[in-house]
């Protein structure tokens, strides 16, 4: 006997032997049970989660002569026949190569005839989103009131494709993609009905490449039977051609240190591995997940990952290394290498390139972004200290001696350095002053520098310092908006700052009476000035 394919040898026969669509398969078997088929049936899903499968046992359920609990016998000549392709009461129809207005317009004029053996004649139409819009209108009006004795069930993995009068005529079922934990159950049922040898680790990363497929995995684990009887994880890794965590861990750690050095000598070794470097991106993707899964949700990481509490500890201590921003944008740029390596003519170039960028300093400026950065030089600073705690090196300052050297040194020039004299205003005529403080508030506040050039400062008596505009057009405004205290405050600290002592400030109307008493007030103190010089003087009464 020819050899059959693991996939169609472990095909289910009834509904209790598909896996991992048990909401779906007990709706159906309790339809059989009450006789209430319905007319058109929708089974949409990813690829080899069960669609087709579950249609051909609903056909033959329906059509068993003697249904166990709602699944077909298998025993019974109806379902001899159906096992065996022998009946006319169930027909295949493929809508990939049959799409056409004419094949739809047979078929309508074949549903009239009436089932050979069975109470139901079935159509199943696998890829039905591949018919032309010619041929869903003529399949239209028969689906929508087709003779009582036909059942059409619709398969396809693109649901979205198909017009909205189809969907609203037909019982849609979902098939989602199996889990990881029940592929590798499957998988590990198919292995010992062939006798062979398989590692628990081996049927979990067949079951993490099938992304959900039952086929796919079956197919998977057929390949790696016809290479041995004796399936381990570094088999399966040679026929996939993926790399085992422990490089993946080791490439990122030097994706999180910026070596750029580590990152080309270990994409060399995968090129003369001869792994393919499209699935190595695939697996990189694969990894920042886990570590960003490890970072965000560490309670649930072994859950989601299907991974032991060992693997999803190391996980997150790897997470630990890179801050949640850069972990998102190295995935975003290996989740752009598979669609550009579609198109380059050296993959292993444009896999160099993605990686080095991964490597370089990012200028981003945003909040989370420098968020990050100081996160990043926080762990450093944690870094050193637990150095300095446990000895490795000597801390920064220290002589063989114990003294700070050093630190006196820095101390030493710091004291030496002279002090910034703080410019005593005393005159509102003083040139120097008024610009050290223009450029002061100039770079504290652009918009109350930019009203203050618009005007002059006429007194500073006290430290109350006055100022008005140089025209009346405007002069509301500005008054307005440099009187307002939250910028006053602004414009007082900076004067204070500048004259070392308490000021305050207040912008006047420019033909106010108070700033010609300061004027003449002013005026009399230069005369003082000329006379007595603006040193203080120390009066000392001699008496003799």
């Amino acid at each position: 006997m020819a050899y059959q394919a693991l996939y169609r040898e472990w095909r289910p026969k009834d509904f209790s032997h598909v896996v991992g669509q048990k909401a779906i398969m007990d709706t159906l078997r309790n339809q059989v049970i009450n006789r209430r088929i319905a007319h058109a049936y929708l089974f949409c899903g990813s690829r080899g989660t069960g669609k087709t499968s579950t249609a051909k046992i609903l056909a033959k359920a329906i059509n068993c002569l003697s249904p166990v609990n709602g699944d077909p016998c298998g025993v019974c000549e109806n379902c001899l026949r159906t096992d065996h392709e022998e009946t006319l009461d169930v027909i295949e129809i493929d809508a990939a190569s049959n799409n056409g207005v004419d094949e739809m317009r047979d078929l309508r004029d074949t549903v009239k005839y009436p089932p050979q053996y069975g109470n139901y004649k079935v159509y199943i139409i696998d890829e039905v989103h591949m018919l032309s819009t010619s041929a869903f209108n003529a399949l239209l009006k028969t689906l929508e009131e087709p003779p009582a004795h036909i059942v059409f069930i619709l398969a396809t993995t693109e649901p979205q494709k198909l017009p909205e009068t189809i969907l609203s005529r037909c019982q849609r079922f979902d098939f989602g993609r199996i889990s990881i934990r029940d592929i590798s159950g499957r998988l590990k049922e198919a292995a010992d009905g062939c006798g062979a040898e398989v590692t628990d680790g081996a049927l979990m990363l067949i079951a993490r490449a099938a992304e959900g497929g039952m086929r796919d995995a079956l197919s998977l684990l057929d390949m790696c039977l016809g290479y041995s009887s004796h399936v381990d994880e570094n088999l399966v890794r040679n026929i996939l051609g993926t790399s085992d965590t422990s490089f993946l861990f080791r490439f990122c750690d030097a994706l999180s240190e910026r070596d750029a050095g580590s990152v080309f000598t270990m994409i060399d070794k995968l090129m003369k591995e001869g792994k393919d470097p499209a699935v190595f991106a695939k697996d990189i993707c694969g990894h920042i997940r886990g570590l960003l899964i490890a970072k965000t949700s560490p309670d649930d990481l072994s859950a989601v990952l299907n991974i032991t509490q060992e693997e999803a500890k190391e996980y997150i201590t790897h997470s630990e290394k890179m801050t949640f921003t850069r972990l998102i944008r190295i995935l975003d740029l290996y989740m752009g290498l598979g669609t550009e390596m579609r198109y380059t003519s050296s993959p292993r170039m444009a896999l160099e390139n993605i990686s080095i960028k991964c490597c370089l300093k990012t200028a981003e400026t945003d909040e989370q972004a420098l968020s990050d950065r100081i996160i990043e030089l926080e762990n450093r600073i944690e870094e050193l200290n637990r150095r300095l705690e446990s000895g490795s090196f000597k801390a920064y300052g220290k002589t063989e001696s114990g003294g700070d050297a050093p630190r006196k040194e820095a101390a030493e020039k710091k004291a030496a350095a002279p002090e910034r004299k703080t410019v005593k205003l005393s005159q509102p005529e003083d040139p120097a002053v008024w610009k050290q403080f223009m450029t002061m508030i100039r770079q504290k506040d652009m918009a109350a520098w930019s009203f203050l050039s618009q005007g002059s400062l006429v007194s500073s008596r006290d430290s109350h310092f006055r100022w008005q505009a140089n025209r009346k057009e405007g002069e509301q405004q500005f008054i307005a908006v440099l009187n307002n205290p939250e910028r006053k405050k602004i414009i007082c600290d900076c004067l204070t700052e500048i004259t070392g002592q308490e000021c305050t400030f207040s912008a006047l109307e420019k033909d106010s009476a108070v700033s010609a008493a300061d004027s003449s007030d002013d005026a009399y103190l230069e005369t003082l000035y000329d006379t007595f010089g603006k040193e203080p003087v120390n009066i000392v009464d001699q008496i003799k």
